[in-house]
């Protein structure tokens, strides 16, 4: 701790044994010495190092006895300076403590822990405009000591002549200071010849509070100490000192301490943000390294800046119902005062109430922690989610706290899909101050989020309510199966349990595809491309990209509980531009330069979004737009490639900012080097923004015969995320959207699109065969019957088993001629498949933490294992991988922190070079995202813990090549029992 120059140092001295108890002690000695630091450098193999030596002197010292109850309250008196209190046990074995304060004026953090460092001290925490700081300097030597005052900029420079030992300069604070100012003070001795003493320098830094005065609010929160659940209490604020006139506002939050402790959030500070400590804006540069010999000597360090460390907070999961409520804007009385109400859901735990405060001049804030709770507080004990056919239990702690004490009787009930076996009513007797933990069995019978409700009769008679949802969910990787039909004329189409017979119940759905587009599956690809779980940027690209196009029948696809398209396309432009990095482009994962052709897929969404009415930041897409042109500048030649160039053109032309000159060239003298049919036709549309159709149509019809040559696709790594399927979808698109006839009718072109044999497609695969779907834009609902009623105008619906159960849907063509259409089915296989690769092996291990091979047949609760998952290539191949492990419902993933870019270092046993460019660790799942090449296997590792005791379904692990997607492998799934940790 710290003392008052010239005053008294209280410390409390207790003696404790080897458990941590509070023990007695007849007899221990104590010393108080005054440390003082000294600096000497030695030459060590020609290098030139300093180490420090540290003197004591003591200056009191003394006897105290302990007692096993009270402490010892030890003064002792001080001046200023470091000091050091030993405490030694006098009686049988030596045992010893000490502990270093300092005494006297705050001294900055950055202590002397270096030799030129200069050790600064401050008279007060803060100070007001008009006063002036007392400096106080620890110098090493004479010399003379230049001051800076500086934050952001230079304010104010002085020099003093300093002697050894202790110094003391005045600075008068100025307005120019803002809310606080760093004081740099830098001693230099200058080089003594005759004293064979070269030139020395110490720097010292300290941050200078100044007072806001009246721009901090005094805010007054006024909360109870504790409140029950299942109501509301009201936050009283009062602002103190308000200015007649001035309006003020405040906002109240109310969260789970849970949920703050598990996001580390901290609490908001608007005064610490506005008046607080700033990083040092300002550089400090002089010539005194080049004094030394480059080869010796030992780098100082100068640490100083504003507190923005994180501080890590215990991350307890909440297990209740959780708790955040917001205000929103409340305009406070003329008083300054105002009362919120909180709204208070079953919740039993701490809240911490949080009030922002602010006026057009000031600021303000306070909080308040409440406590929520019953008189008994019931907390359940879950497991995350379960799948069909898992057993588990429901845990109940019940603890009494406050009121009569007594029998509780229990009873608990659950929707339809989750059966509670065994007794679901049990009485139980409760002390005062009681804990008691209670057991019933549960089971999932169907896929869903069924509710448990707990209901409990208190001894007063008082009866509460407590619920809580448990996800029922199939997590085992999905099948797809398409059908093309032609319905003659008055001919019916059935969907119904049939449709599904192979699918897991409450897995199944069902799209239909009609029309113009029936032929490329517009249904299906829209549904497998919304829900398309992963998130890099080229990801969030291509599905709201489709969504632009496809509102209106995404949205008819789509349940009321679902996110609606325009706010999916809003959160996605929010998203993309999260990865945008200072200089306009676009990172995979991250804000980092990756391709310039993916920079250019995320320009043309943004460009196409603002064309449809979305609100685009215009300083982000101009910098989008900026770095784009500038990468066509100062492109260099190619012979063979391009495809990044093309699209860059294409965009930079649709906004009216591409070089007629650049597009010219690159069609005429360059136009044969582009290797791929999309950037041929990219080309070609860009050439047509600019009324250039003879050359467009060159393009596109050099990109047709591409495409139609091409029969027999290669399925390659590619730059540009593509394939033959996906080139093909974008000719059509882009001729039909600059209307070029080049590639003749584009009929011809989306039925040979249609008849390559796709199975999987990859994320550009499914948008750009949308975007040619939409450029067919003709509906095809004319005629069609659905249960007896003309089918809406359109080109797509979804049907989901569960809500057609046992009945069934009548697709009818009403026409004269024959109507074709798509039936996709999605869902989950009934059977278990056997392990199985395409392209890969994937192999699922598990290991105890020692690296000895574990069994899942009998996991006892709370033992930890690591989960090793091994990707081996068939053939070298480079590839962009998924890597998707479903986790077990008694299994928790245990550390997060374990796979950071394929960093195992807590499991020594295992080599790993994964080169892991996105993981994420989430209730159900563990997913990671890995690039590969070459032959070599690729090998990750995480910790789970098995939390939940039961037997539950293991699911299937998948790997796929997101863009070749055919490629891909997944494990056997089996079963996990979990059991009971041994008391």
């Amino acid at each position: 701790g710290q003392a008052k120059e010239g005053g008294l140092a209280r410390f409390e001295v207790i003696a404790v044994d080897a458990d941590g108890g509070r023990t007695a002690l007849d007899r221990a000695n104590w010393s108080l010495s005054k440390l003082r630091t000294r600096w000497q450098w030695y030459n060590l193999r020609g290098s030139w190092q300093w180490e420090s030596a540290t003197e004591r002197t003591q200056v009191a010292s003394g006897e105290l006895a302990l007692t096993e109850k009270d402490e010892a309250v030890l003064d002792v008196a001080v001046e200023r300076g470091a000091y050091e209190l030993r405490v030694v046990n006098a009686d049988g074995e030596l045992t010893a403590t000490s502990l270093r304060f300092n005494a006297g004026w705050h001294v900055a953090d950055s202590a002397q822990d270096t030799p030129d460092i200069l050790p600064l001290g401050l008279d007060k925490q803060s100070y007001q405009v008009g006063e002036s700081i007392s400096l106080r300097l620890q110098p090493a030597h004479s010399g003379k000591v230049r001051v800076a005052i500086v934050n952001d900029r230079l304010i104010d420079t002085r020099a003093f002549d300093v002697e050894a030992g202790e110094a003391s300069v005045q600075i008068p604070v100025t307005e120019s200071w803002g809310t606080g100012a760093y004081v740099s003070a830098t001693l230099i001795r200058p080089l003594d010849v005759m004293a064979g003493r070269g030139p020395t320098r110490a720097i010292g830094l300290t941050w200078v509070a100044v007072e806001p005065g009246p721009q901090v609010l005094d805010l007054a929160l006024i909360t109870p100490a504790q409140t029950a659940p299942r109501g509301s209490f009201d936050a009283a604020l009062k602002i103190a000192g308000l200015t007649p006139g001035e309006t003020a506002y405040v906002t109240v939050s109310a969260v789970d301490l849970g949920i703050l402790n598990l996001t580390q959030f901290e609490t908001p500070d608007p005064e610490g943000h506005y008046f607080g400590q700033r990083a040092l804006g300002v550089e400090m540069r002089d010539v005194y390294g080049r004094l030394i010999h480059g080869g010796e000597g030992q780098q100082g360090r100068l640490r100083s800046g504003g507190d923005a460390r994180m501080r890590m907070a215990a991350m307890a999961t909440p297990s209740d119902v959780l708790m955040a409520e917001f205000s929103g804007l409340v305009e406070v009385g003329a008083d300054g005062s105002a009362v919120v109400p909180i709204a208070v859901p079953d919740f039993n735990g701490g809240v911490r109430v949080m009030a922002l405060a602010w006026t057009d001049t000031a600021v303000g804030s306070a909080s308040k922690d409440v406590i929520v709770r019953d008189p008994i507080v019931v907390a359940t004990a879950l497991p995350r989610f379960l799948a069909v056919g898992d057993r588990s239990r429901l845990g109940l702690d019940i603890g009494h706290v406050s009121g009569p004490s007594g029998v509780v009787e229990v009873r608990v009930e659950a929707d339809s899909g989750l059966d509670v076996e065994g007794g679901a009513n049990q009485l139980v007797t409760l002390a005062e101050g009681e804990r008691k933990r209670l057991s019933f069995p549960i089971r999932a019978v169907a896929i869903g989020d069924p509710q448990l409700r707990i209901r409990t009769v208190l001894p007063d008679g008082q009866k509460v309510l407590k619920s809580t949802t448990l996800p029922i969910r199939r997590n085992d990787p999905e099948v797809v199966l398409r059908k093309t039909l032609s319905l003659a004329p008055r001919e019916r189409l059935l969907v119904d349990r049939g449709t599904f017979a192979d699918l897991a119940p409450g897995t199944g759905l069902a799209t239909l595809s009609f029309g113009a587009a029936s032929r490329l599956d517009v249904a299906g690809l829209l549904h497998s491309l919304v829900d398309y779980p992963y998130g890099c940027t080229e990801q969030l690209t291509s599905k709201a990209l489709a969504l632009i196009y496809f509102e209106e029948a995404a949205a008819a696809m789509m349940g009321p509980e679902e996110l609606p398209p325009s706010e999916r396309v809003d959160n996605a432009i929010a998203r993309i531009l999260a990865n945008q990095s200072s200089s306009g482009s676009f990172g995979v994962w991250r804000p980092v330069r990756d391709s310039l052709w993916l920079d250019a897929y995320a320009a043309d969404f943004l460009s196409r979004a603002q064309a449809q009415g979305y609100a685009v930041p215009a300083v982000a897409f101009g910098h989008a737009l900026d770095n784009l042109r500038n990468s066509v500048n100062y492109t260099k030649d190619f012979k063979h490639g391009g495809v990044d160039i093309a699209y860059a053109l294409m965009v930079l032309a649709r906004e009216g900012l591409a070089s007629i000159g650049d597009l010219r060239y690159y069609a005429m003298a360059k136009g044969g080097d582009f290797t791929t049919p999309m950037a041929k036709a990219q080309l070609g549309a860009a050439l047509a923004h600019y009324g250039e159709t003879a050359l467009a149509d060159e393009m596109f019809r050099a990109a047709l015969r591409q495409v139609s040559t091409d029969r027999s696709e290669v399925r390659g790594w590619r730059l540009d995320y593509g394939s033959d399927l996906r080139d093909g979808a974008a000719v059509l698109a882009l001729a039909a959207e600059v209307r070029s006839t080049a590639i003749g009718d584009p009929q011809r072109l989306a039925n040979a699109l249609a008849r390559r044999p796709r199975e999987w497609t990859s994320p550009q695969e499914k948008a750009w065969l949308l975007m040619a779907a939409h450029a067919l834009a003709e509906s095809g609902a004319q005629g069609l019957r659905i249960d007896g009623e003309p089918a809406a105008d359109g080109t797509a619906i979804e049907f989901e088993a569960a809500e057609i159960g046992d009945g069934k849907v009548v697709i009818e063509n009403g026409s004269r001629r024959s109507k074709q259409v798509v039936l996709t089915t999605f869902g989950v296989p009934a059977k278990a498949r056997p392990a199985h690769g395409e392209g890969y092996r994937l192999e699922r291990e598990y290991f105890t933490l020692l690296g000895v091979s574990a069994s899942l047949e009998s996991v006892r609760q709370n033992d930890r294992l690591a989960v090793v998952l091994t990707v081996h290539p068939e053939q070298p191949r480079r590839a962009r991988l998924m890597v998707d492990d479903p986790l077990p419902a008694g299994f928790e993933i245990d550390n997060p922190n374990l796979v950071t870019s394929g960093d195992v270092g807590g499991l020594g046993w295992l080599d790993t070079d994964a080169k892991v460019e996105r993981a994420q660790f989430l209730d159900q799942r563990f997913t990671a995202a890995v690039n590969a090449d070459g032959d070599q296997s690729v090998r990750l590792a995480y910790i789970v813990r098995a939390v939940s005791p039961g037997r539950f379904h293991h699911p299937a692990a998948l790997v796929e090549d997101m863009y070749r997607p055919e490629f891909r492998a997944w494990t056997e799934s089996g079963r996990v029992e979990v059991v009971d940790a041994p008391h």
